[in-house]
């Protein structure tokens, strides 16, 4: 007879899912993903296709030449995270909220296409990858201390972020030959993301953690210029917002952690073969 092999044990004590299984992969690596934001990703896609579509027709109908470019450039800036952690048990609940920000850096490979329309107007999409630095920020959930069986216990908690891949649709307006670029950019970013949530038991001290690598997928919205030097330098202020869900549901409990995520950057890139 096979040995079932031995399961790691939640905050209530119960079973839960080991925290890397097959089924935990996200489609940035190939894989189907146990808990994401579809909804998110669903948008982003339906977005993406829609905009994607309307570029062909209006370069189609302007006869336009569209340049092509390759973006390379740093990032750096500032990250926000609020993780809410939910307990419920027997229908009742408690919650407990904690925030955390911090430096935020990355690298950024982009690769698209820009369409030159009458007026100096322009509209392009561009696709991304994205190598995070891969900094932490973490924090610590409070206690809800009111005696109930649901009572959220206090503990570390954690967001990461590793590598991801994205697009967006830029539309601007040349300020005249040989004079700078202005334009709008507005997209979504998917990031590979490890979470973790961790506690205390109260009456023992004994310690525990649930930790996955998730997808979650930040709108951005921005603007930029590019300085039509040697080597066009292009720079752009960014802000992205997520929020990811990640539920545990056991034998009477359940375990609900919410990670809304903010951030602010400003990338200063080099455009090639523009």
């Amino acid at each position: 007879m096979r040995r079932k092999a031995p399961r790691a044990v939640n905050e209530r004590g119960g079973e839960r899912a080991e925290p890397e299984t097959a089924a935990d992969r996200s489609p940035l690596t190939g894989g189907h993903p146990a808990i994401l934001a579809t909804r998110e990703r669903r948008r982003g896609a339906w977005v993406g296709a829609l905009a994607a579509a309307g570029l062909c027709i209006v370069a189609s109908d302007a006869g336009a030449q569209p340049r092509f470019f390759l973006r390379v450039a740093p990032e750096a800036g500032r990250a926000a995270v609020e993780h809410t952690k939910t307990v419920t048990i027997r229908g009742g609940s408690s919650s407990s909220t904690s925030p955390s920000s911090g430096p935020a850096l990355a690298g950024s490979l982009s690769a698209g296409f820009l369409l030159p329309l009458p007026g100096d107007w322009l509209v392009g999409a561009e696709i991304e990858g994205v190598a995070s630095g891969r900094r932490t920020l973490e924090g610590t959930i409070p206690p809800t201390p009111d005696g109930n069986p649901h009572d959220v216990w206090p503990g570390r908690w954690e967001l990461r972020d590793l590598y991801g891949a994205g697009g967006q649709i830029l539309l601007g307006r040349g300020l005249g030959d040989g004079r700078p670029e202005l334009y709008f950019l507005g997209g979504v970013r998917g990031m590979r993301t490890e979470f973790a949530s961790g506690w205390t038991n109260p009456a023992t001290g004994t310690p525990g953690e649930d930790r996955r690598h998730l997808d979650r997928w930040p709108w951005t919205i921005g603007v930029g210029t590019t300085l039509p030097l040697r080597w066009p330098v292009d720079l752009r202020i960014r802000y992205a917002r997520s929020v990811t869900n990640w539920i545990i549901v056991q034998e009477g409990a359940r375990l609900d952690y919410r990670y809304m995520a903010s951030a602010l950057s400003l990338s200063a890139g080099i455009r090639v073969l523009d």
